[in-house]
């Protein structure tokens, strides 16, 4: 079975607060990105503040996605969890469970699958080989990396999946995050 990330604690600074917590639909964000994110995967752990999603939480170091990332695939692994781990971030309010089940059958013998957006590699929207990710993700943070994109570049076998790809199964804003008041805004208009 898929496990899966949902990381919840990101500073929100360009927000101007923490934006797990914002509400949409009657939810929050991140028991919205749960609730997508079970119906592919389980185990399911928050890293970060539960933010109403009811799963088992990871303490985040808060010391940027790539240490939280490796905090939570330290506990999947303990949990026993093997394969395809998907990596998502609690601020994409119209996150697709088909985008996700996409992302898992892409993996196959790869050690991530990441679509692509705007020309832009989606990492904290991905699939990867939860021992791939283990090891390369410790090694990365022992020498003091912190950036996802950094984590892109160590794997071997990525396998990025482009818009004319994804966008066959999933909307169009399936990856649009909300990182700023204006993209808040616009994401409740989206409704």
């Amino acid at each position: 079975m898929t496990a899966a990330l949902i990381l919840t604690g990101g500073a929100g600074t360009r927000m101007g607060r923490d934006k797990a917590t914002l509400e949409i639909g009657g939810e929050t964000l991140a028991s919205r990105v749960a609730r997508v994110v079970r119906e592919v995967a389980d185990p399911a752990l928050v890293v970060g503040p539960e933010a109403g999603t009811g799963l088992p939480t990871v303490d985040d170091p808060r010391e940027g996605p790539l240490v939280a990332v490796a905090a939570g695939a330290q506990e999947l692994a303990a949990r026993g969890a093997r394969g395809a781990s998907l990596v998502v971030a609690a601020d994409l309010p119209f996150l697709d469970a088909a985008l996700l089940r996409l992302l898992v059958r892409e993996l196959g013998e790869a050690s991530a699958a990441v679509p692509v957006a705007n020309d832009r590699d989606q990492p904290l929207c991905a699939c990867y080989d939860l021992v791939a990710l283990s090891i390369t993700v410790q090694r990365l943070t022992k020498r003091g990396a912190r950036s996802m994109r950094e984590l892109l570049a160590a794997l071997p076998g990525v396998r990025r999946i482009l818009p004319e790809v994804w966008l066959r199964e999933a909307g169009s804003d399936a990856l649009a995050d909300v990182d700023t008041p204006a993209d808040w805004e616009a994401a409740l208009r989206r409704l």
